[in-house]
């Protein structure tokens, strides 16, 4: 059960960083533009990509660094069971 659930959390961690990244582009644009009129809808929405790119990166980086180690770690077991029989 453990296997599954890595390797589930692995194939939609690209996903959950789109969403990070489109909902801190949104909604930095929208706090933009109604503090300073809709012009500034663009500045702030580059802002909140470059902010959720960032965001995302710890976020996700962190996920596929802790899946990549569960993978290892899974090969490092299966080959201890292996010499062991």
């Amino acid at each position: 059960m453990n296997n599954f659930l890595a390797k589930t959390l692995a194939s939609i961690n690209a996903i959950i960083a789109v969403i990070i990244l489109a909902f801190s582009t949104f909604s930095a644009g929208a706090a933009a533009s109604a503090q300073g009129g809709s012009g500034m809808f663009l500045v702030g929405a580059v802002i909140g990509a470059i902010g959720g790119i960032v965001l995302a990166s710890l976020i996700c980086g962190t996920i596929a660094f802790l899946t990549l180690i569960e993978r290892h770690l899974s090969v490092i077991a299966a080959a201890a069971k292996s010499k062991s029989v």
